[in-house]
């Protein structure tokens, strides 16, 4: 599995303001919102990743216990859990995701302050 660095380039050279010149409140505001987004959308992208291969793994899994099935009540079986285990992943994948986004909108919304 591949991992990715915790921090980036773009929060570190917005921190500097080496790009932009900040001469008020509003840029500033803005440069902390703007970093506040870069944040909550590479966690997200690192869940949604690790959420997929997590998935693809268990997938694989169920198909492989499928094509051993000798009799249909076996296979049927088999996909009914399959089903159920997918929407339970999906469901709390999506309150992770969600969970990010909120904790992002929180503490964004105190950068102007």
């Amino acid at each position: 599995m591949t991992t990715t660095p915790k921090s980036s380039g773009t929060s570190d050279m917005l921190r500097s303001g080496a790009v932009f010149a900040m001469s008020g409140d509003s840029n500033r505001i803005l440069a902390n919102a703007t970093e506040t987004w870069f944040a909550a959308a590479t966690e997200c992208q690192r869940e949604m990743m690790n959420f997929v291969s997590m998935r693809l793994g268990k997938d694989a899994e169920t198909t492989r216990k499928m094509m051993g099935c000798r009799n249909l009540g076996d296979a049927t079986a088999i996909q009914s859990r399959w089903i159920e285990e997918a929407l339970r992943d999906y469901n709390s994948e999506i309150t992770k995701l969600m969970s990010i986004s909120t904790k992002s909108i929180k503490d964004g919304s105190g950068s102007g302050r």
